[in-house]
């Protein structure tokens, strides 16, 4: 009984969510946002869960969202990337990691996942929130940090959402060039569409069993290679099967995997926040929140001078920026902010390289910086 209410739970609140996703309300604070305050508002309630259900779950849930994130990329398109736009994407990440440096060497916050909550905040500025809890768990981080990193994470990211959309391009223009177009062009960022209900419930299908089938050869590897479940390199092994299988004729016939990859965050989001420790919660806050905040105004404001040293100018700035920061889905409506719609395609494919670089690049920072931590 306590299985099966826990699985009804985890799909019910997702539905929910999806269901209202284009009201106002849902689109202004977000799906996963949501989610995670449904699974922490319902951890004051005694509901009898069963908890390896619940943890088997969100585990199984973030690796096929990251899976079908990847599969869900079109390197065709990179091969086109505009050079102003792609070399300000990597300025984006020199940037993140300078301000990681910067923060680990000189500010005296010394919590004990500082290293591992480092790799995480790479995966999220790189790519996405798939990324952040994916290496979270990769690297055994506490549900509860989990959970904290990712509240920080949205409260940063959501006031300077805000500001991208008003304030930011006004400011920027003071001190970089304006934007010339290249005659490009226009793409608008839209959901795949594949007729009737059908249709869309046998993409779905096949978009699973495709992530599915990925994350069985994944385990299987790992096993045969190491003896034993080694979560870290079951996902450097997961990312890099899934690159492979997105260049496949078969796999780029199946509609719907981003859309898939949504809902199953949905899931862990909702499932990581049910199993929120609240003592932990309020004891340890303030500090990650100090911490994701010093990466994250410093990644910007580096980012900033970067592009005045190389003349990048506003728009590419501002599209690649929220590649980085934001994934595809937020490239849209900021280039409709900033009215450039030629930008949307390169700002989109950006986005889905960053879904691929940021598991890569989160594992390799923690590692780093765990070293470092034993040498000093």
């Amino acid at each position: 009984m306590e299985i099966f209410l826990t699985l009804s739970l985890l799909l019910l609140v997702p539905v929910i969510l999806k269901v209202f996703e284009k009201t106002k309300f849902v689109t202004a604070i977000s799906p996963v946002a949501l989610a995670y305050a449904a699974g922490i508002g319902l951890s004051f309630v005694s509901i009898p869960l069963h908890y390896e259900t619940l943890l088997q779950t969100t585990e199984i849930s973030i690796a096929l969202s990251i899976s079908l994130l990847v599969l869900a990329s079109n390197l065709d398109k990179f091969r086109v990337l505009l050079k102003p736009v792609f070399k300000a994407f990597f300025l984006g990440i020199l940037s993140l990691f300078i301000a990681i440096i910067l923060v680990y060497l000189f500010i005296d916050i010394s919590h004990d996942e500082r290293a591992k909550i480092m790799g995480m905040l790479t995966g999220v500025y790189v790519g996405g929130t798939p990324n952040l809890n994916a290496i979270g768990m990769a690297l055994e981080v506490p549900n509860d940090i989990i959970v904290l990193v990712n509240t920080a994470e949205i409260v940063y990211g959501g006031i300077y959402f805000l500001m991208l959309i008003t304030v930011i391009k006004p400011f920027l223009s003071l001190f970089l060039p304006k934007y010339v177009s290249k005659g490009l062009p226009v793409e608008e960022l839209k959901a795949e569409q594949n007729g009737n209900m059908a249709n869309y419930l046998k993409m779905i299908g096949l978009s699973l069993l495709s992530a599915i089938a990925i994350l069985g050869m994944s385990f299987g590897l790992v096993l045969l290679i190491f003896g034993k479940v080694q979560v870290a390199a079951f996902l450097i092994i997961l990312t890099t099967l899934s690159l492979f299988g997105a260049q496949t004729k078969i796999i780029q016939q199946i509609k719907w995997k981003f859309e898939t990859a949504d809902f199953l965050l949905l899931i862990f989001s909702f499932g990581i926040g049910l199993q929120i420790d609240l003592d932990t919660l309020f004891s340890e806050g303030l500090e990650i929140y100090m911490l994701v905040g010093a990466v994250f105004i410093g990644t910007i404001f580096i980012h900033y001078f970067l592009a005045w040293l190389t003349h990048t100018d506003v728009d590419t700035l501002m599209i690649s920026a929220t590649a980085a920061l934001y994934g595809p889905p937020f490239i849209a409506p900021i280039a409709n902010a900033i009215k450039n719609r030629e930008l949307i395609i390169y700002g989109i494919a950006l986005g889905l390289l960053g879904y691929i670089l940021g598991n890569y690049l989160g594992l390799s920072i923690a590692w780093l910086l765990t070293l470092l931590d034993t040498s000093l």
